[in-house]
C-alpha cells in the first residue's frame, strides 16, 4: 500500500491553552538550561496511545464504535502534581510533570485503547501507562544542576480536566513534530465531575 495511505498517529490527552500557559510559566527556566529543548506549550499533551503507522481509512472505519465506547467513560480530572525524568538517574532523556496516580476513566480509557485496536493489529503498549506531559527534552549535554532545579522546583499544582480525548496525527520534520487533530471524541459530561 502506498505511503499516502497512512499517516503517524496517536491519542492524547489535550491540556488546553490555559493550563500550557501556566505550566510554561513555572518551568521558563529551563529555556536557559543548556541542553535542555522545551517542548512548546502549545504542544503539551498526555499520550494515551501511540498507533505510530496508520491507514488513513481506519479513521472512518473506526469512528462510530469510538465515539461509543470513549464516549461513555465520564470526564475527570487530573492533578499534575509530580515531576519526573525518563528515565530516571543520570542520564535523562525527557523532563516531565505528571501524576502516579491513575483516575478510574483514565485507567478505563487507556484499555478501551488498547483492547480497540488489538483487533487492527496494534500491540498493547508494553510499559505501564504513566500519565504525564513532556515539559522538555534533553538534546546534549545537560548540567546536573539544571535537572535537580527541575526536579525541586516549587510550584502549584495544576488539574487537567479531562472532558475529550483526540487522535492526533504526528508529522515529524526538521523544525519538530506539528501535531493536526483529526478525530476528537467527547467524554461522557453527564457521567463526570
Amino acid at each position: 500500500m502506498n505511503e499516502m495511505c497512512h499517516f503517524r498517529s496517536f491519542f492524547a490527552l489535550p491540556c488546553g491553552e490555559d493550563l500550557s500557559r501556566k505550566l510554561a510559566d513555572d518551568f521558563k527556566f529551563l529555556k536557559a538550561c543548556p541542553g535542555i529543548k522545551p517542548t512548546p506549550s502549545h504542544e503539551y499533551h498526555i499520550t494515551l496511545k501511540f498507533l505510530g503507522k496508520t491507514p488513513v481509512d481506519l479513521l472512518e472505519k473506526t469512528a462510530e464504535s469510538l465515539h461509543q465506547s470513549i464516549g461513555q467513560i465520564p470526564s475527570f480530572s487530573l492533578k499534575l502534581n509530580t515531576t519526573g525524568t525518563f528515565p530516571r538517574g543520570s542520564h535523562p532523556k525527557i523532563l516531565w510533570i505528571g501524576n502516579r496516580h491513575i483516575p478510574l476513566p483514565l485507567q478505563q480509557i487507556v484499555l478501551q485503547l488498547n483492547l480497540f485496536f488489538k483487533a487492527y493489529g496494534y500491540p498493547r503498549e508494553e510499559s505501564r501507562f504513566r500519565p504525564h506531559v513532556t515539559l522538555a527534552r534533553v538534546k546534549g549535554e545537560v548540567t546536573k544542576t539544571c535537572i535537580e532545579r527541575f526536579i525541586r522546583t516549587e510550584y502549584q499544582p495544576k488539574v487537567l480536566e479531562a472532558k475529550n480525548i483526540i487522535w492526533y496525527e504526528s508529522q515529524l520534520s526538521s523544525a519538530g513534530p506539528e501535531y493536526i487533530e483529526r478525530m476528537r471524541i467527547p467524554l461522557n459530561m453527564e457521567k463526570g465531575r
